[in-house]
């Protein structure tokens, strides 16, 4: 069954129609606390965003990252877009994601970066969760894009596990 889920996923990712207006992969680890975290405003995002043409990919750059654990932390956290492993770290390089959670969007053409950084500020530094999260940044930047407007704030600095 996971393994028939995460196929499922990818060939979703592989034909759901048109280009779409922007593509947020987020850096995710299993083990990461701030990771876990980060499912609930990543569902409901998702929920906010999927319909108006944004795709949302989590990208688990772990070595250990296998098609059962994926297929468990997306149960677990109730996850309802694609999860891909990245173990040979090709997609992390490429997106430069240094911290899991950490989002990158892209635009349309797949290449543009439109932003890069923490979802929001829940987390002043490693170990210091604030009380209340006043700042949503990747919720700031997809209501820029869906709105067609450049993104405000492109770049914010993730706080999260260190990607090994």
């Amino acid at each position: 069954m996971p393994l028939l889920y995460l196929l499922v996923s990818y060939l979703t990712l592989l034909v759901s129609g048109p280009a779409p207006r922007a593509t947020v992969y987020v850096f995710l680890a299993d083990t990461c606390p701030i990771s876990q975290a980060a499912t609930l405003p990543l569902r409901e995002l998702h929920g906010q965003y999927a319909a108006q043409g944004v795709r949302f990919v989590g990208v688990f750059p772990a070595a250990d990252a296998t098609p059962a654990a994926l297929a468990a932390f997306a149960k677990t956290y109730q996850l309802p877009f694609p999860l891909q492993a990245d173990p040979g770290h090709r997609l992390t390089r490429q997106l430069q994601a240094r911290v899991t959670p950490e989002a990158v969007v892209l635009g349309p053409d797949g290449r543009a970066v439109l932003y890069r950084g923490r979802l929001n500020d829940a987390y002043a530094a490693l170990g210091q969760h604030r009380s209340v999260t006043r700042r949503h940044e990747l919720a700031d930047a997809l209501a820029d894009v869906v709105a067609g407007r450049p993104v405000a704030v492109p770049r914010t600095e993730p706080v999260g596990c260190f990607i090994e």
